[in-house]
């Protein structure tokens, strides 16, 4: 991803100056570690880049350009906010399975919606999958693209975008630059019928829970909210159909917005970013999903080699006991004339 940034301070050795606007790269190195591309030519470290350089934002707003997940991991643990997007502490991060195998899915289903599968070169084994978890992965995306549910959106009428990357402002109205927005997203799949004045919208989902626990317990719709505030004011329309499409689970859960929705919709959010912006403690939130942090060591002394499986929930809340007595400044103890007496009598 290729983002601009503002020198702080002259670069040593090139003719980067401090204030100069130039454009900075990161890149995922085949070992997990991240790198990053100076101005094209130049590869270096996230801790050089950011002593020399910080990432031109929209004036104002501390975090931005804030996205769904980023929102959602400060409503979960402020304090895992400020590690993963303030103090930001350099933890090597394995290849995923688990995110490699949304990868292939998306891929799959992006390639087939547009009807170019035959186009798709998927690589014999990615960073963590192996062969024959990627011919699993495969055969269950084939599968699920003959469901009733993908054919039915696959026969919709209007324009097919995948990955529509999506840019809100400070109004929450649609803006063109990462660097002039306030919130930015990426739809799965847009569907803009202009005839009939309508936009679908779907986010494939991988992984989670069976399909009689999804209809229990739904997940929160804010994501496919906010490509809805995007969409309407982008299209001009009245009306957004949106859905979570479960694809292992062959399950969709639909949620309709209309424009009477658009004011109170960004009312909520600018109330969160707000909230955010003007948070000046970043508490911890413990639970048991602190086992699972890439944080746990920094924030609870937790070490990350440990199977989070194997910590307990009694263990999560003794370290933070141990952590927040540790932080507690030590009171002085108060001079008292008699204590003082007898400690001299008691001395003699």
């Amino acid at each position: 991803m290729i983002r601009k940034y503002r020198c702080i301070k002259d670069f040593p050795n090139t003719t980067i100056k401090a204030g100069d606007i130039i454009e900075i790269e990161k890149l995922d190195t085949p070992k997990g570690s991240t790198e990053y591309i100076i101005d094209g030519v130049i590869g270096t470290t996230g801790e050089i880049v950011y002593e020399y350089f910080e990432k031109v934002r929209l004036p104002g707003f501390k975090y931005s350009p804030y996205s769904h997940s980023k929102m959602e991991t400060w409503v979960s643990c402020p304090k895992k906010f400020e590690f993963n997007y303030i103090i930001k502490p350099d933890i090597p991060k394995p290849p995923s399975p688990i995110l490699e195998k949304g990868t292939l899915f998306h891929a799959i289903l992006e390639h087939d919606m547009k009807n170019e599968l035959e186009n798709l070169e998927v690589e014999d084994e990615f960073k963590a999958l192996k062969k024959d978890d990627m011919v699993e992965i495969v055969d269950q995306a084939l599968n699920f693209t003959n469901s009733e549910i993908y054919q039915k959106i696959k026969k919709l009428s209007g324009i097919r975008i995948a990955e529509q990357e999506m840019f809100l402002g400070a109004a929450l109205e649609p803006v063109k630059t990462l660097e002039e927005s306030l919130i930015r997203g990426f739809i799965d799949l847009l569907i803009v019928d202009e005839e009939n004045k309508i936009c679908y919208i779907y986010d494939w989902k991988t992984g989670g829970k069976s399909k009689e626990q999804l209809k229990k317990w739904p997940k929160p719709n804010d994501q496919l909210q906010l490509y809805s505030i995007w969409a309407m004011q982008m299209f001009d329309i009245e009306k957004v159909k949106t859905g979570f499409v479960y694809v292992e689970h062959n399950h969709i859960a639909e949620y309709n917005f209309s424009i009477k929705d658009l004011e109170p919709l960004k009312k909520k959010f600018k109330e969160k970013i707000n909230n955010i912006e003007n948070d000046t403690k970043f508490k911890m939130n413990n639970s048991i999903l602190c086992a699972w942090c890439d944080f746990r060591e920094e924030c609870l002394g937790l070490p990350l080699d440990k199977n989070p499986r194997e910590i307990t929930k009694e263990d999560i809340f003794m370290a933070a006991k141990l952590k927040l007595n540790a932080n507690k400044p030590k009171r002085e103890k108060k001079s008292n004339p008699l204590n003082d007496r007898l400690l001299k009598k008691v001395k003699n």
